[in-house]
């Protein structure tokens, strides 16, 4: 099981029958958050009579909420990877206004909750202060700075970080191979490839994670005094221009090439 900390704090709290309606789980992208979600809607659904053993993975409900077709799961998501509407929200209340089917209760994940626009997250936020029936909500995000402060101070947050030694596949060894290479170089060079990354929007999101996980490895590297290269300090700031950056392309109309050759000036 990944994040054990996190796991054993969920199945604590549902075995002392003290779940939260409502839970964020956020951190970096792809690292097992809506996994774990799902882990635990299993684990609340359950049929296996022995608490203590929850999630058995063999029962009706814990198959069907493997296979995403469990009637009393709603898992929202944006609309072609841009947003999630009012129009979203508007449905999700419809459907919680139903009675449950399968279990005495209806779970709803949000994936990438970050994506709500304005008008979804305040209907979402009626939801939340005004549930219906016994629901239990899962928000998933990689920015929750992102939602209104009304929604952040409704839901119990959990945070989701790497645990292990991070390995590279070979796009990622190619991509921090050009990284090397160009700081390296002068600034005229280094802005000259900013303009080339942030002509190649499709590409910027993986090489900044990419970035992102290059320079973790290093951080933990000089905590152990095995890397000399960069002070902690650097390296910290480093880290979260990376994510600074990563976020305002992801989430705003800022201009891409600008916000590169900030992050070129520091590496």
């Amino acid at each position: 099981m990944l994040y054990p900390k996190q796991w054993q704090y969920l199945k604590k709290t549902y075995e002392l029958q003290k779940m939260p309606h409502a839970l964020l789980f956020y951190g970096q992208h792809s690292i097992g958050k809506k996994a774990l979600a799902l882990e635990l809607i299993k684990l609340l659904n359950c049929q296996y009579g022995n608490t203590a053993e929850r999630p058995c993975q063999t029962c009706r409900a814990c198959l069907d909420i493997g296979k995403n077709v469990y009637p009393d799961l709603l898992i929202v998501e944006p609309e072609e990877d841009k947003e999630i509407k009012i129009s979203q929200v508007r449905a999700l209340h419809d459907h919680l206004a139903l009675r449950a089917y399968a279990s005495s209760f209806k779970a709803v994940m949000i994936d990438r909750a970050h994506l709500l626009n304005q008008e979804a997250q305040s209907a979402f936020l009626k939801l939340l202060e005004e549930p219906k029936g016994s629901t239990i909500f899962i928000l998933i995000t990689e920015y929750p700075e992102m939602l209104l402060p009304t929604i952040l101070s409704r839901v119990e947050r959990l945070r989701f970080y790497h645990t292990e030694v991070q390995t590279f596949d070979q796009r990622q060894k190619k991509i921090i191979a050009e990284l090397l290479e160009i700081i390296r170089q002068e600034m005229v060079l280094r802005f000259a490839y900013a303009k080339k990354l942030a002509e190649e929007p499709k590409r910027l999101k993986e090489i900044l994670e990419t970035w992102l996980g290059y320079f973790r490895e290093i951080l933990i590297s000089a905590v152990h005094n095995h890397n000399k290269e960069y002070s902690l300090a650097k390296l910290s700031k480093i880290l979260k221009l990376i994510q600074t950056t990563d976020f305002l392309i992801a989430t705003t109309n800022v201009n891409a090439r600008l916000a590169l050759e900030i992050l070129m000036l520091e590496l």
